[in-house]
């Protein structure tokens, strides 16, 4: 065990931080990109995967379900991707969010679900474009 005296605790607690603009635009931007990796979880690409992938052809019970998410998803894009892609991508947000705007009858939910997903993974590819 190692005693620190008062003085010596304070100057290692106390670093001073930069406050420059290139500093806090890094920081901010690994922020939303924080922000961004925790909206988009296993569950997003088990749901595109499920509507998408191979085998994609979702019960009609989870068709709900799957939009609802990819609905709360779109309301994530809205807030982040004008902070994590430029230019900003003008046509395939106004896509997402007329897709995920309708309600489809239930006939037609399996379609709309398709191209809601195809949306979605539209701004995925831009985003994952963005941070490489």
């Amino acid at each position: 065990m190692v005693a620190v005296t008062a003085d010596v605790a304070v100057r290692l607690l106390s670093p001073r931080a930069s406050n420059d603009h290139e500093t806090m635009g890094v920081v901010l931007y690994g922020l939303r990109r924080s922000l961004a990796s925790e909206a988009i979880d296993e569950q997003l690409y088990d749901d595109l995967e499920a509507v998408l992938g191979e085998y994609g052809h979702p019960a009609p019970h989870l068709v709900t379900a799957i939009a609802a998410r990819f609905r709360e998803a779109t309301t994530t894009f809205v807030e982040i991707v004008p902070y994590l892609v430029r230019p900003y991508p003008v046509d395939e947000m106004r896509r997402l969010i007329y897709v995920s705007a309708e309600h489809p009858h239930p006939d037609d939910a399996p379609g709309h679900l398709r191209r809601l997903a195809l949306a979605v993974l539209s701004i995925l590819d831009l985003m994952g474009e963005a941070a490489s």
